[in-house]
């Protein structure tokens, strides 16, 4: 018998070469899953986004120095309140694990009281709640909180009228559960703002600013009022003062109180408002933080066809030098009402040099020119010069299309006209920060004096607050307090999306589901079934 050929080299050669390629796809393929398991994004396409965190609360869960244990306390079949917000609890649960380093620093206890009644009742007697209630109960560091499942719902009470239960219409889960893990993991970070008042200033927690205050409230800060004509000095708990809308100039006392409180390491938020007249104020920002309040209005022209219009809520984009704003880039913001451009860093030098003679004007990332030097229609004029060394960033600017206008208040009856000596053009300032001692980094809390100045007082007021602006005073709150890894967007309210439809809609719904649509469908098929059989 003959011997059996062996395969020509070739031919060997051919498998040898497949055998690789095989094994080197399959090396290729075992690396790119297991880089994809850790480099992944995830996505929210619901309607309301009800299952994407606020971009505050996934920093706060990196920020974890032990882990946060959570008991959801829950009867599902129960016709407790809040029963219908066990799913909804639920998958917020899972996205907060998520990003508590991949669940390993969150944790979550399911219990359903009906099913386990012996720890159902160690609970109750450990943590002091009523054993007919469903509730979630965080646990941090030794420390804990209970949340009754009712507050993280939104209601409508009006079926109650009618002897039906409450209609739920929003779930604000997230803001609830964010507030009280600030409140556990930052326990001693209740820091106190303090909001001149006396000159027409809003409060919040009151209108029309009750929606800044319940915000105020969850970022666990404490607002309480201030009135520096009874006091001598500002408060010594003081994390921060805002000024916001002055409609009147603070006395000569209180500038100078305000003054000592900048010097020695203070925080300040200023929102200025355009309607007011107040240039003992305007020359406090000028010479303190290095930023002048331009006496204009912030305008933008629009083509109505046969007239030209005049647009004066203004429309803002975000700088990303800030950690105020380094999170919103990208998005944009309404001011609503009459605005003022701020004049910083090269634009204060001409306007300095528009309004000093030469030999006195300075840097402005320097110092600040005396005000004795400074004519009496200066924004530095009428109070006591002193040199400050400090820098100064924008936060928002308006966006292209909008200027600064001189002549806004139309004094020659000529209607609004630009000045292109006079006006600001692109960029025009609405919003800046300033550092006392050059801290470039705001993580850095050295104890540095900060100021953050807006032109506008108007978009935190409950009938103009957007989700934007209120993430945006949010940002400088926190920034402005020491507390840089809260900044960005807050957590928002999640409405459910409801149809309501009248009669005959609801008719013409019914006509067409029960009637046109199967018609059109059995004509179909008559035809489908007619050509084949011809």
């Amino acid at each position: 018998m003959a011997p059996r050929d062996k395969k020509p080299a070739h031919l060997r050669s051919v498998g040898l070469r497949v055998a690789l390629q095989i094994v080197a796809a399959l090396l290729v393929a075992g690396c790119i899953v297991g880089w994809s398991l850790s480099h992944y994004r995830r996505y929210d396409f619901s309607r309301s986004h009800k299952f994407e965190l606020s971009s505050q609360s996934k920093e706060m869960m990196w920020f974890l120095k032990s882990p946060v244990r959570v008991i959801v306390y829950f009867s599902p079949s129960s016709l407790s309140p809040g029963s219908e917000l066990y799913g909804d609890i639920m998958a917020l649960l899972r996205e907060f694990q998520f990003y508590a380093h991949h669940y390993r620093d969150l944790t979550v206890e399911r219990l359903d009281p009906l099913r386990d009644p012996a720890r159902a009742h160690e609970l109750q007697a450990r943590y002091k709640f009523s054993g007919g209630e469903n509730v979630v109960i965080v646990e941090y560091n030794g420390r804990s909180t209970i949340i009754p499942a009712p507050e993280m719902g939104e209601y409508d009470t009006a079926p109650t009228q009618y002897g039906d239960r409450p209609r739920l219409v929003a779930f604000r889960g997230e803001q609830i559960l964010t507030s009280a893990l600030i409140a556990l993991i930052e326990p001693t970070s209740n820091k106190k703002a303090y909001f001149l008042q006396g000159h027409g200033e809003g409060l919040p927690g009151v209108p029309p600013l009750q929606l800044v205050g319940q915000n105020l409230k969850r970022q666990n800060i404490t607002v309480a009022p201030l009135n520096l004509a009874a006091s001598a000095s500002v408060p010594k708990d003081a994390a921060l003062v805002v000024i916001d809308g002055a409609h009147f100039d603070p006395s000569p006392d209180e500038i100078a109180s305000l003054e000592s409180y900048w010097k020695t390491g203070g925080h300040l938020m200023i929102l200025l408002d355009p309607t007011g007249e107040t240039p003992a104020l305007d020359n406090f920002v000028a010479q303190s933080g290095n930023i002048i309040p331009r006496n204009d209005r912030v305008l933008r022209l629009v083509n109505l066809g046969g007239a030209m219009g005049i647009l004066r809520d203004v429309t803002g984009e975000f700088f990303a030098g800030s950690e105020i704003t380094s999170r919103l880039v990208g998005l944009n913001i309404l001011l609503a009402g009459n605005t003022r451009s701020l004049a910083i860093n090269d634009q204060r030098d001409k306007l300095l040099a528009a309004s000093i003679p030469t030999t006195n004007a300075t840097s402005a990332t320097n110092t600040v020119t005396p005000a004795e030097t400074a004519p009496t229609n200066s924004p530095l004029a009428g109070t006591n010069g002193y040199s400050v060394q400090g820098t100064t960033r924008p936060l928002i600017r308006g966006i292209h299309g909008f200027r600064g206008c001189s002549n806004y208040a139309n004094a020659d009856g000529k209607g609004i006209t630009f000045d292109p000596a006079r006006d600001t053009f692109f960029p025009v300032i609405i919003a800046a920060i300033t550092d006392l001692g050059g801290v470039h980094d705001d993580r850095l809390a050295l104890g540095a004096s900060r100021m953050v100045v807006v032109g506008n007082c108007e978009f935190l007021k409950d009938k103009y607050l957007a989700e934007t602006g209120l993430d945006f005073f949010s940002s400088a709150v926190n920034t402005l307090i020491d507390r840089t890894h809260l900044t960005g967007t807050t957590p928002k309210t999640k409405e459910f999306f409801t149809l309501n439809l009248d009669d005959q809609q609801l008719r013409f719904l019914a006509l067409w589901t029960m009637l046109v649509i199967p018609l059109v469908a059995a004509l179909l098929g008559i035809i489908v079934l007619w050509r084949r059989r011809s």
